[in-house]
């Protein structure tokens, strides 16, 4: 459990810090930390396009100094003050070392273990899912339903809902506390009928602000089965009062903090070696300023709404196996995927950024963003049970293997990664009363699977209940 003594000092650094601009922050003290850094470790210029799936260790551990160090330099920008939380190296290296290396969620036969993983481990990570698309009220509990039915989704995060009893929902109102509790209730009934009660819990998806957290969190977690806070900040370096709010509530009720944001190539930290190293700085920032339990800080290429890219493949296994080969720390990196459902880009690019970051140490990670989430009701259980499938399976699979995989799956969706299918909405390729995928849909799925076995990538198919 976090230590509300330590967050309130951490809150306090925010009203006393050193004073810097939302402005200066962005345009100036990111980048120019970032290139201090890739200059003085020798890192500039180190992406290989042939390598998605970074093969050189040495680079990935040069990383982790230089990001431990501009960590200690940079700290993290609260907009709500404009002023700098900082910490020592000495109070990184404490909370890394006290950080859990393990988290017990869920009960009875939906108990698990999420253990730290490091690079080509054979524990097999754990995949959640679905994350916080918008659904219609009234489809929040078949695809709810439908989702968790394919039992290696292991974790409940979403879908949300931007209506409650058919009203639309207004950020940072009484709606929104509101929304909360009514996500809370259709929760409970999904894990119900797809026979998952117990199953652990990431919420509040429904929740913009942190007025839906404090609202319905308290009834979403119990002591004996500990829910994951979602706690996002704003992009990139940044935390702000609505995240120590979210904390202080998951403190309040024994709960886990899953906190972070996204390092952005093509935002303030440049290309992909300088998101590599802002996203290790921000990790473990996560773990000495905010005390989390498991850290949410992805790797977003802008350029495509996605981290499928080669620079967003590459970033995320060398930011991970820079973090999983010197540290314990449990982390969770969102894949990003922007191609529908019913297509064959969803399933190809949920398999290279699974396997990128599953065979580089990632323990943890909640999926898919179906469509990349741009519209409502874009999401079906059959990418979720594939994603879960594919996660699960990287830990079969070496470095050399991923990158051998890698490299031909983006041969699948590379020239479309800019322009992605919309693919097809829930009701237009799911039966919504046998929770079943389309013939199309399902001929799609067992396709890229029995091709994806045949290239010895071993994603065991699940079978449509």
């Amino acid at each position: 459990m976090a230590s509300l003594v330590r967050l309130i000092e951490m809150l306090d650094r925010a009203k006393e810090g050193p004073i810097c601009t939302v402005e200066d922050w962005e345009r100036k003290v990111i980048p120019q930390t970032v290139k201090k850094y890739l200059k003085d470790y020798e890192l500039a210029g180190t992406f290989n396009k042939e390598t998605p799936v970074n093969q050189d260790m040495e680079l990935a551990d040069r990383f982790f100094e230089a990001g431990l160090e501009m960590a200690v330099e940079i700290g993290l920008l609260c907009p709500d003050t404009e002023t700098i939380i900082r910490v020592s190296k000495e109070e990184i290296l404490k909370a890394i070392a006290a950080a859990p290396s393990h988290l017990v969620m869920g009960e009875r036969r939906e108990w698990i273990d999420m253990k730290s993983r490091r690079p080509e481990s054979p524990i097999p990570p754990v995949f959640g899912g679905p994350l916080c698309i918008q659904v219609s009220e009234d489809l929040y509990v078949p695809i709810a339903e439908g989702i968790l039915k394919g039992k290696q989704v292991r974790v409940h995060e979403g879908p949300s809902i931007d209506t409650i009893f058919e009203k639309p929902v207004y950020s940072g109102t009484p709606f929104e506390t509101a929304v909360g509790l009514r996500e809370n209730q259709l929760r409970r009934e999904a894990q119900w009928r797809a026979g998952r009660v117990g199953i652990p819990n990431a919420c509040i998806a429904s929740s913009t602000t942190e007025f839906g957290q404090l609202g319905a969190y308290a009834g979403a977690t119990t002591p004996s089965n500990p829910a994951l806070a979602l706690i996002l900040h704003p992009a990139e370096m940044k935390v702000g009062y609505a995240s120590f709010h979210k904390a202080i509530a998951a403190i309040g009720y024994d709960g886990y903090i899953l906190i972070g944001t996204n390092s952005m190539i093509g935002g303030y930290s440049g290309g992909a070696e300088g998101v590599v190293l802002s996203n290790i700085a921000l990790v473990l920032l996560q773990f000495a300023v905010m005390q989390a339990d498991c850290s949410d800080c992805s790797i977003y290429d802008v350029r495509y709404d996605s981290t499928c890219s080669r620079h967003g493949l590459w970033a995320l296994s060398t930011a991970c196996q820079g973090l999983t080969r010197n540290t314990h720390l449990l982390l969770h990196k969102v894949i990003n995927q922007s191609a529908g459902p019913c297509t064959e880009e969803i399933l190809y690019t949920s398999a290279a950024g699974l396997l990128a970051g599953g065979v580089s140490g990632m323990p943890f990670t909640v999926g898919c963003r179906s469509a990349g989430g741009r519209f409502k009701n874009y999401i079906t259980p059959a990418e979720h049970w594939f994603c879960g499938a594919a996660f699960e399976a990287s830990a079969e699979v070496s470095l050399e293997k991923a990158n051998e995989l890698v490299l031909y799956m983006l041969t699948k969706y590379e020239e479309t990664l800019a322009s992605p299918p919309k693919g097809k909405s829930f009701v237009d390729c799911f039966d919504i009363k046998t929770l079943t995928p389309t013939p199309e849909w399902g001929n799609i799925y067992d396709s890229v699977i029995a091709d994806l076995q045949g290239r010895g990538y071993p994603v065991n198919p699940v079978v449509a209940p």
